[in-house]
């Protein structure tokens, strides 16, 4: 299981289009959302309607927001 809270996190592409392209921290994550900090805001992104890099341990990693949606507990990346 890969916990990322605290990951940088780029929205590549969601259904909200103001939200493509913003970039920040992951600082909570729920089953169905990201709370991000971006700057001085904070944004709540709903994960099935995005596409989302993600950067760990210096690799960047492109993941659908669907196959993040659930238990956090049941989740391997």
């Amino acid at each position: 299981m890969i916990d990322l809270i605290g990951t940088r996190i780029k929205i590549l592409g969601h259904s909200d289009p103001s939200l493509i392209g913003r970039e920040g921290i992951v600082i909570y994550e729920s089953r169905k959302t990201f709370l991000i900090q971006a700057g001085s805001k904070r944004i709540r992104v709903l994960k099935d309607n995005g596409i989302f890099e993600f950067y760990l341990n210096g690799r960047s990693i492109v993941l659908p927001g669907s196959k993040l949606v659930g238990k956090l507990e049941k989740r391997w990346l």
